[in-house]
């Protein structure tokens, strides 16, 4: 205690006054408060400012949707100008990119439009989405917010685990990563949203179920009897499958080694239905000769050279024509790191894809793409296939080519997807 003396010149009395102050422990012990109230209140305030922002971006996704469909409904009357369907990717003023098309769709909004990401439109409704507002994407099924987590959009990602044993194949994303590793075929696994019809959502593996060594059409399947085809649910149509297998092959017959790989890599897909669509590709340019595949019994189909096409929207493109570049549309290749490519998840885990602007490679030498269904259509060469390739590539391959994989597509409903 610190004490002052005050002393009079006549000699009197001393009077001495004591002013009491902090003691190093008493300084110690408020500083411990202050800090244990700062360890309590910050992480709650960061807490609230946090939950602030992520529900602003929610409610500009709500807010964007709704201009989308308010902006569907005043273009009905110019319906034959625009194609306002399927797969669109947004551009970083939030409007809608078309592709070939130079000028994109510009949405009225007043808000906080997304920098980026894509949707799905279903008669100009949006349907599914991924948004990126501000430090958030923001997914959307059924026209509802489905996750919101930090990080930018590229694609649309559901989780779904199709050998459920309860047979619900909704999970969660965390459901995924105790998954993630494990197993190619099951468990919990990462899908995409590319179209939406009244069939419900057609979604495609963010992996190949197969990784490499598939060829569209072995020399064994393609020399095997009628009866191959009929087991896999192809029919002809045209001319008869008759043609020789040259040094390349022959695409007549259809993709008998990639349908036979699908069937098995799927059969335990008890949580997912049965498909009833069908599929048909021509193999000559005038469009007479070709192939249908049944997909009843299958749990899964392949994607098609047209869907792929159709996500891009390159209209210069025909099965008959000449490979492209994804990002580019054209044969040149653009400058692209890892993950920036639009068209990033349609090619993810492939063999050296990082390197073309896909998020992630896999380790699997030679897992360079996957097959389509389509054959490529020429009437001098029918030696080759469509398949999206590990550069981010529609590319017509050598049907008898050994590095390409399978790449699973299913259709599900809403009700699938969000339990």
């Amino acid at each position: 205690m610190i004490k002052f003396t005050n002393s009079n010149l006549g000699g009197g009395a001393r009077k001495t006054s004591k002013i009491k102050a902090f003691t190093l422990i008493e300084l110690l012990a408020i500083i411990v408060i202050l800090a244990i109230i700062a360890v309590i209140t910050v992480p709650i305030i960061l807490n609230i400012i946090e939950n602030s922002r992520k529900g602003a971006a929610i409610d500009s996704a709500y807010g964007y949707r709704d201009a989308v469909n308010q902006y569907y409904i005043s273009e009905l009357t110019k319906i034959g100008e625009k194609d306002l369907d399927g797969f669109f990717n947004l551009n970083s003023n939030g409007e809608l990119l078309n592709g070939s098309n130079p000028t994109p769709t510009t949405i009225p909004f007043t808000g906080k439009a997304p920098e980026g990401g894509s949707v799905v439109l279903d008669e100009g409704s949006v349907e599914a989405a991924c948004l990126t507002i501000g430090d958030y994407k923001v997914t959307m099924i059924g026209g509802e917010v489905y996750s919101t987590e930090k990080g930018k959009c590229n694609g649309i990602e559901v989780y779904l685990n199709p050998t459920a044993e309860d047979g619900n194949p909704s999970c969660t994303k965390e459901d995924y990563s105790k998954n993630l590793g494990t197993d190619t075929k099951s468990g919990c696994m990462k899908w995409y949203v590319y179209d939406v019809s009244d069939n419900g959502y057609t979604i495609i593996l963010d992996h190949n179920t197969t990784e490499t060594g598939v060829q569209w059409a072995s020399k064994i399947d393609y020399e095997a009897t009628n009866g191959k085809a009929t087991e896999l649910g192809i029919t002809y149509f045209g001319t008869t499958p008759n043609g020789i297998y040259g040094v390349n092959g022959n695409n007549i017959k259809g993709p008998l080694t990639v349908l036979k790989q699908l069937k098995e890599d799927t059969k335990s897909w008890n949580a997912i239905p049965e498909r009833t669509d069908k599929y048909t590709a021509t193999t000559n340019t005038e469009g007479t000769n070709g192939y249908t595949i049944n997909y009843s019994g299958y749990k899964a189909k392949l994607i098609s050279a047209e869907e792929v096409n159709s996500i891009v929207k390159n209209a210069s493109w025909t099965i008959s024509g000449t490979w492209y570049y994804l990002d580019s549309l054209d044969q040149n290749e653009l400058e692209r790191s890892k993950g920036s490519s639009a068209y990033a998840w349609l090619y993810s885990n492939l063999h050296d894809c990082e390197s073309h602007g896909c998020s992630q490679n896999t380790s699997t030498a030679n897992a360079n793409g996957y097959w389509t269904s389509t054959a490529t259509a020429h009437d001098g060469d029918s030696s080759t296939a469509w398949a999206v390739s590990n550069y981010g590539r529609l590319i017509n391959d050598y049907m008898n080519d050994s590095i390409r994989g399978v790449r699973p597509v299913i259709t599900v409903s809403k009700s699938n997807i969000v339990s």
